[in-house]
């Protein structure tokens, strides 16, 4: 929905309409990828069903600008529209502006829209050195994240969190393969700097951080440095390995389409 309204303003020429659509689908992705959508849920279910106001108190205590003119306008928007499944998913836009001042987080979600607009990582919620740490942090949680992802040495993780049968998992997440694209249609830079070993490259970049990314070399193989700001830490992405990776998903999912159209014996 929100892209259909985005793309319908900027169409006619509403440009800032599409940027207040823009900033929605931002608040959107900042509560998923934090891992907050049962957190959410919960505030939506212990709203009064009698409340006879949609802007609730906290809102118009603590939001700025911005968000006062994208609750206006999905007021505005919610007036005008006769779908009743459309009306409702407004009334989950406006209240997701509620909830994100009911929980002062302004300033994390102005972090993430900065991050993100900047050519930044995708948040992590934490970092390990071996899967067995990550296993335990897991388990150990009594509400874990909805979603989201953590670090475990330089691999991204994502988190797969059922609340209703309390299933937990990490699973291998394949984020950085994305970077590829941007270095493979162009020509490599010349690298931020050179060295023989890791240890040297993390040594160097904890005194030079990466902003938010960086390109080196190690033992003459080029590596991604990624910096994650929240937990002053870097991460690196072998070039090669990432292409590896990317060639073996290929494989995979090209067995996978063989396999579903191969005739059956039968």
């Amino acid at each position: 929905m929100i892209g259909n309204l985005q793309r319908a303003a900027e169409s006619t020429g509403k440009g800032e309409e599409a940027a207040l659509w823009q900033h929605l689908r931002e608040h959107w992705n900042f509560t998923v990828t934090t891992g907050q959508v049962y957190v959410f849920e919960d505030y939506l279910a212990g709203l009064d069903p009698a409340r006879t106001s949609y802007v609730s108190t906290a809102f118009k205590v603590r939001a700025d600008a911005m968000p006062q003119q994208a609750m206006a306008m999905l007021l505005r928007t919610l007036d005008e529209m006769a779908e009743p499944e459309r009306k409702r998913q407004l009334l989950i836009l406006i209240d997701l502006l509620n909830f994100i001042a009911a929980t002062d987080q302004q300033e994390a979600l102005a972090r993430y829209r900065e991050d993100s607009r900047s050519g930044g990582p995708l948040p992590v919620l934490a970092f390990f050195d071996t899967r067995e740490e990550a296993d335990a942090w897991l388990n150990r949680l009594a509400a874990p994240p909805s979603y989201g992802h953590v670090m475990i040495g330089d691999e991204y993780y994502e988190i797969w969190y059922s609340r209703e049968d309390n299933v937990r998992e990490l699973l291998r997440g394949y984020l950085m393969e994305y970077f590829l694209e941007d270095f493979e249609s162009k020509p490599l830079p010349s690298p931020a700097a050179s060295f023989n070993t890791r240890e040297e490259a993390m040594e160097w970049l904890a005194n030079h951080p990466a902003s938010p990314t960086a390109l080196v070399t190690i033992a003459g193989e080029y590596y991604h440095a990624v910096y994650h700001k929240k937990f002053n830490r870097h991460t690196l992405h072998s070039l090669t390995r990432l292409r590896e990776e990317r060639e073996r998903i290929k494989a995979e999912q090209q067995q996978q389409e063989d396999e579903e159209t191969e005739p059956s014996e039968d």
